[in-house]
Formats: C-alpha cells, structure tokens, sequence
C-alpha cells in the first residue's frame, strides 16, 4: 500500500464525515428535537470512525461507521466511509474479497446518493488501480448522463485526466462544467489549480479569486489567492508540474 494511496483516501474520507445534514425544514420545527439527537450521534459515531481510521485501527472504524447504518441503514456517507476502510484494509494485505467489498459499497453509497462526489471518486479510483479502466470511465460517463445539468461529473472527470497527466482534456471538461454552472467554486479551483502547476499565476489567481468572490469563507481559495499573489509580486513562477497518478495513457475521451 503506497503512501501516496493511503492519503488519497484518507483525503476523501475526512471530506465526507459530518456531513450528515437536518432535512428540516421551518414548517417542521417540530421535529428538530428528535432529528438533532439522532443526527448528533450519527455524527459523533462518524467522528469516532475517522478517528480510528487515521489512527490505522480498522475494525473500530468499521464498527463506528456499522453503527451508524444500524441507525440509518441509507446512510450513503456511512456506506461511503465503510468502502473506504475495506479498500485500505484489502490493499494493505492483499485481500481480494476486501477489495469486492469495498467496491460494492462505493456503489451502495451512490445508489442512495447519484450526487455523492467522494463515492464517485473512491470508486473511480478503485476501478482504476485494479486495472479495470474502462469501468472506471463508464462509472463518470453514466453519472454525466444521469445527471446532465450537474458540473460535478465533468469535475471528476477532469480530475481523473488532470491525474493522467493530460491537462487540456481536463481544462476542457472544466470549461464546459463552469458552462453548466458558473458560479461552481469546485470547478473554478480546479482549473486555477492547473493554471498554477503550469505557471499561469496570473490566470490561476483569476479563478481562485473568481471562487473567492463567490464563497468569501473558502479558506482554501483565500489562502492560494494570498500565495499567488505573492508569487506575482515577487516575479516567482509555479513548478510547471503536476503529479501523475495514474500514468501518461488516458484511453478513453468522454464527449
């Protein structure tokens, strides 16, 4: 199990614990007191997953995040964290039926949630490192077409051919996301992110400043703004390099 894997999901795994959220309108104040309770221990249930995972204590974090499908068994955040554990746990020792089973709850976790952008992406990833690429395209391309009016497929697919190493095929999937939606601060970090391994600071700090504009609390996007702008004061240019995931051979283009 390589560093670089194990922090990738442990990445997408803290993006998605406490995400839990109160469908409570205000015509249903009535219901908050309960809602809060069993959100609250989903929460910390979640919580306590992330804990044990990122101390490497597997079997706790499958148990935290078990608990929480006892409670909410379409719980996609919970099927998600689960597929997450199984995944490290089968590539740790080598374990196939881990890895199966990691990837079914990937699937779960969209199949209660079409939206969910981590499950997409463990799964994409999964399919990816287990030589089945194809797949992996088949994963965005179904998502795209369920989901026409969502930027969050393009992103992903971005993603995935930005880690390819082929960064016109993602600026391109990226323009056509901010087409969809211009006001995407995911889509715009994302692109200024290119810009920035390839040294256009100028039109990075444009796309960072623009997803800025749009979510003022972004600290992310406040603190590249604050670095590029120094590297423009100062005449510095970027590294001009991006890391590469996956290799230089991105087969399949998505049109």
């Amino acid at each position: 199990m390589g560093t670089a894997n194990l922090n990738f999901h442990q990445a997408i795994l803290a993006i998605s614990i406490g995400r839990q959220r109160l469908a409570v309108g205000l015509a249903f104040m009535v219901l908050v007191a309960s809602a809060i309770g069993c959100n609250a221990t989903t929460q910390r249930q979640n919580v306590a997953g992330r804990i044990a995972f990122e101390q490497g204590q597997h079997a706790q974090a499958i148990n935290s995040f078990q608990q929480v499908l006892n409670r909410d068994p379409k719980n996609s955040d919970a099927y998600y964290n689960l597929a997450a554990c199984y995944y490290e746990m089968g590539k740790a020792k080598q374990n196939k039926q881990f890895v199966d089973q990691a990837e079914q709850l990937y699937r779960q976790a969209i199949s209660y949630n079409g939206q969910h952008v981590d499950a997409h992406r463990g799964l994409v990833a999964l399919l990816i490192e287990t030589k089945r690429e194809k797949f992996a395209f088949d994963v965005l391309d179904g998502w795209r077409q369920r989901m026409p009016q969502s930027p969050a497929p393009l992103i992903e697919l971005a993603r995935v051919y930005q880690e390819y190493g082929d960064d016109t095929r993602a600026t391109d999937l990226l323009a056509d996301a901010l087409k969809i939606d211009g006001q995407s601060t995911r889509a715009l970090k994302a692109l200024g992110h290119i810009r920035e391994v390839q040294g256009q600071n100028q039109l990075a700090l444009d796309n960072y400043s623009r997803a800025l504009q749009i979510d003022n609390l972004d600290q992310a996007a406040a603190a590249k703004v604050a670095s590029l702008q120094n590297l423009i004061r100062t005449g510095n240019a970027g590294s001009g390099t991006a890391e590469q995931r996956y290799g230089n051979a991105a087969p399949y283009l998505l049109k």
